[in-house]
């Protein structure tokens, strides 16, 4: 009995250690994607309001090798999303992990997660990986290619998002 339980208390320390560091924060990537600070097209939120507007500071100052504070949520649309962990989690990507969401009414579920996470398109860090002097982050005028989509219609898919309140 004794070993049992010994046993029993190693599997549960096992999988809280290895329990991703999503679960702090993961009411903000399932949650409504147009929730936080706005900058051009892309959504960036942080649980720490100072940490917070470091981050909007470094995506709105297009500054090169420049980190963005762990902790940092950026969302383009819906589906998709990055939370900036630590390089140890995440070294392929600076510490960036990507989120694959599949939204069905007002909820989420994750469906694909880490630095090789993938959509249609390829994988997030195929994209991502031209902005690494932005810390992996895209916008206008530096680092990733263009999308084929226009602000017009990224707006329109961030409108459509069922787990945000209407407008």
């Amino acid at each position: 009995m004794y070993k049992l339980a010994t046993t029993l208390l190693v599997l549960i320390f096992a999988a809280i250690v290895s329990e991703p560091a999503a679960a702090a924060d993961d009411a903000a990537i399932l949650g409504c994607s147009r929730e936080g600070v706005k900058v051009g097209m892309t959504y960036i939120r942080h649980p720490d309001a100072k940490k917070l507007e470091e981050a909007v500071g470094i995506f709105k100052s297009n500054r090169e090798n420049v980190d963005y504070p762990a902790g940092t949520i950026i969302q383009l649309v819906p589906h998709e999303v990055m939370v900036k962990r630590t390089k140890a989690e995440f070294p392929n990507s600076n510490g960036w992990e990507f989120f694959i969401l599949n939204v069905s009414g007002k909820t989420a579920t994750v469906s694909a997660r880490g630095d090789t996470a993938s959509n249609p398109l390829g994988t997030c860090i195929s994209c991502h990986g031209p902005a690494a002097k932005h810390d992996y982050v895209c916008a206008k005028g530096h680092g990733c290619g263009p999308i084929p989509v226009t602000d017009e219609q990224i707006a329109a898919i961030q409108n459509q998002d069922p787990r945000c309140p209407a407008h």
